[in-house]
Formats: structure tokens, C-alpha cells, sequence
């Protein structure tokens, strides 16, 4: 949410003097936002980002697809569908670091490569079709990624919590409150 800091100060602002209820906040985002946009109602991101936030969304999608490689069988096929970028943008890390070699710069000395585990066979996310969005808009920000695995291995290597620590941190924040 680009506003972020304008609405959180102007809801702390609002509760010391009440205390809101879902419509006093919406009333709050709409006044703290300086463009309107026409499509999606202005308050969508920043109570899509509360609930990401409570529900701890981000660790329950990443410790989740760490566990679910590691019990998957050979030829089995983990298929995600995200709604939203940053879901996206986690899973398709992932995949890709299970699915491919890292590039390394030609001008390197060769490095020796993990064995590859798990077939990724679309590289791009497959999207509603047309008819799909007519007769379901909500499915509009769906993204369906899948991969194969190709080994019985049931220990995997993947750095996502390293590269993703700082969500992670930031959900922590909810115990501190």
C-alpha cells in the first residue's frame, strides 16, 4: 500500500479519539488517499493487507510449500494458485530454485551444480481465459503454477527463507503488539 504510513497515522490519530468499527476505517483510507481509483474500491489493499497480516499469510504459504516438497512422491505435481503479486512473486522463486540451475557469469570459474529434483514444465503462470473471467470475475488476479518431481528425495535445498526473511519478520511483529 503506497499510502501506508498516511493511513496508519490517521487511523491512530482517529483511535484515541473513538473506537472504529470496519466503516470508520474504510472512511479514514478513503480520506488518506490522494488518487481515487475508479475499479477496485480504495479500501481493498489496505484490508487485503491486514488479513495477510493477522492470518499470517506469507509463513503459512512459505513453510507450507517447503513441507509439501518435502512429503511430495516422484512424478507428483505441486500445483499453487496465487491472488495477489507477493504470493506470486514467493512461489515463483521457489519453483524456479527448485526447477533450475542458479546463472552464473560466464567469466567464472564453474561451480558444481545441484541435482536438479523437480520438472517446472511452464515457466509462465497459466491465467483465466476469457470466458472464465465472464463467468467468474473474482477469478481475474488467479495465477496457477505447477512443478513436477522427477526424484524420491524428501530433503530439499532452497534458500527462500533466507531471500523472504523480512516478511517473515514483519509478521513477527503481531506477537510484539
Amino acid at each position: 500500500e503506497k499510502n501506508a504510513k498516511i493511513i496508519s497515522k490517521n487511523i491512530l490519530r482517529e483511535r484515541l479519539l473513538k473506537k472504529l468499527d470496519t466503516q470508520d476505517l474504510v472512511k479514514i483510507i478513503e480520506r488518506s488517499k490522494r488518487k481515487k481509483n475508479h475499479k477496485v474500491h480504495n479500501a481493498t489493499k489496505t484490508f487485503q493487507a491486514l488479513r495477510i497480516f493477522v492470518n499470517k499469510e506469507i509463513s503459512e504459504l512459505i513453510y507450507g510449500l517447503i513441507n509439501s516438497v518435502k512429503i511430495l512422491k516422484k512424478n507428483g505435481v505441486l500445483a499453487v494458485v496465487t491472488f495477489h503479486s507477493l504470493e506470486d512473486k514467493i512461489v515463483k522463486y521457489f519453483f524456479k530454485t527448485l526447477s533450475q540451475h542458479k546463472s552464473i557469469s560466464r567469466y567464472e570459474p564453474e561451480l558444481e551444480q545441484k541435482k536438479i529434483l523437480f520438472k517446472m514444465p511452464l515457466k509462465k503462470p497459466i491465467i483465466p481465459s476469457n470466458k472464465e473471467l465472464k463467468e467468474n470475475p473474482h477469478s481475474r488476479s488467479a495465477k496457477l503454477r505447477y512443478l513436477i518431481k522427477k526424484e524420491d528425495v524428501f530433503e530439499i535445498n532452497s534458500d527462500i527463507l533466507k531471500k523472504f526473511n523480512h516478511l517473515l519478520e514483519i509478521e513477527n511483529l503481531g506477537y510484539k503488539l
